[in-house]
């Protein structure tokens, strides 16, 4: 007989194979503290949630090295990285946390948050709620700020692999 633990493990890894499937645009997620720390991670738990007013929601994992600093700011930063950002993702993700913005070339928004110079694109958001849920805290930011490049070719996760996606027109 299965055990309730066992379905639940069974579950869960079912559930991380089909969440592997689903293909996801990749994010260099940022704040800054007020002293001007920066804290940074890469992320794909991100989604549009309403144009009236524009705002978006990102998930982060409440042992990431970002997630206090960011619920204490309210401000946050997300840049959107294209085909090409596959290397700066790599360096960003495997530089030790105080050393993550020596990788590329980085802006500062007037409210002090990072974004990534060469970015498909660079959104500043305001914190509106943060609830945890899980191993995470969900966060829905109203977006103050947005920067675009004259591309889309997008840097995109699936399947724990890198590959891109580009729109023909």
């Amino acid at each position: 007989m299965t055990t309730i633990q066992e379905r639940n493990e069974t579950l869960a890894a079912d559930f991380r194979g089909a969440m592997r499937r689903l293909a996801s645009g990749v994010a260099l997620v940022t704040t800054a503290d007020d002293n001007g720390a920066r804290y940074g991670i890469a992320m794909t738990a991100l989604m549009s949630l309403s144009m009236e007013p524009p705002s978006l929601l990102i998930a982060v994992n409440r042992t990431a090295s970002l997630c206090e600093p960011l619920v204490a700011r309210g401000r946050f930063g997300i840049s959107l990285l294209g085909r090409d950002q596959e290397q700066t993702c790599q360096d960003f993700v495997s530089a030790p946390a105080d050393r993550r913005f020596d990788v590329a070339d980085w802006d500062t928004h007037e409210s002090g948050v990072p974004l990534l110079r060469s970015a498909l694109a660079g959104i500043v958001c305001t914190l509106d709620q943060a609830e945890p849920f899980g191993s995470h805290m969900v966060i829905r930011g109203l977006v103050d700020y947005v920067s675009l490049a004259s591309t889309s070719d997008a840097l995109v996760y699936l399947d724990g692999r890198y590959g891109g996606m580009a729109v023909n027109v």
